[in-house]
């Protein structure tokens, strides 16, 4: 069966494919006949990720345990498996904090962990993709339609949007791209551990009846979205949204 997506052949890099977004995009690229390397943080759910992906390539997954923010270890990994073609970086979940519990502290934490963590191993990459590779970031929703208690997540999605159309003019000399997918609701494991007085399913609820669509989005969509970006060699520095048209709402 032919591949309409170009991926036969090519590698992709997952950090943050254990769970969620990664995972379903590392399953969809393997899919698409792509070579596909996965790091997340967790040992165990890591090598759960690694053999479900291996049944649908048939072949080895390479994969190693790493944190975002550890850049030295991200750099390391990243030169071991190069060359590769495409980088994908869904980042890590901010979770919400009340704006009289921002601290410095934890303000520091989340940027760490979803911008410095994916900025710099996107620049560490460069060196080691090939002609016409791309990177995906990933920001979110927040960026153009805040919530309350969520100003430093709403502050990160913004900084990872002008951080996407500002390398993609670098990386355009070099034969790169890089775009970015702005999420808004997608059910991913992680829900749970957004709001601990709530419960995932009274969560899904309640965005789907705001939302025009009726529902949340799922991991799968994403995963398609961000094949759409790494294969379509004309998108470079676009943030494109996929939220279910709760940019639309008043």
């Amino acid at each position: 069966m032919s591949q309409p997506f170009g991926l036969t052949g090519k590698t992709v890099v997952v950090i943050g494919g254990s769970a969620g977004m990664g995972l379903a995009t590392a399953k969809l690229v393997a899919e698409l006949g792509a070579d596909v390397v996965i790091a997340a943080r967790d040992p165990h759910r890591l090598a759960q990720a690694a053999e479900q992906i291996n049944q649908l390539s048939g072949s080895a997954v390479g994969h190693r345990a790493l944190s975002i923010e550890s850049g030295d270890a991200v750099a390391e990994f990243l030169a071991d498996y190069a060359p590769f073609d495409h980088l994908v970086l869904p980042g890590s979940t901010v979770v919400p904090v009340d704006f009289e519990h921002v601290t410095e502290a934890n303000s520091r934490e989340a940027f760490d962990s979803k911008f410095w963590g994916p900025f710099l191993a996107a620049m560490a990459a460069v060196p080691h993709m090939r002609h016409g590779g791309c990177v995906v970031m990933y920001s979110g929703v927040a960026a153009d339609r805040p919530v309350r208690g969520f100003v430093v997540g709403s502050a990160i999605n913004g900084a990872i949007n002008a951080l996407t159309r500002s390398l993609a003019l670098e990386l355009g000399t070099l034969g790169l791209r890089i775009n970015t997918i702005a999420p808004g609701a997608v059910r991913t494991p992680l829900w749970s551990n957004v709001d601990h007085l709530q419960s995932a399913d009274d969560i899904e609820a309640e965005a789907s009846a705001r939302l025009p669509v009726g529902r949340v989005g799922t991991a799968r969509e994403c995963a398609e979205l961000a094949v759409a970006l790494m294969t379509n060699g004309f998108i470079t520095g676009e943030v494109i949204g996929i939220d279910g048209g709760a940019k639309a709402m008043r």
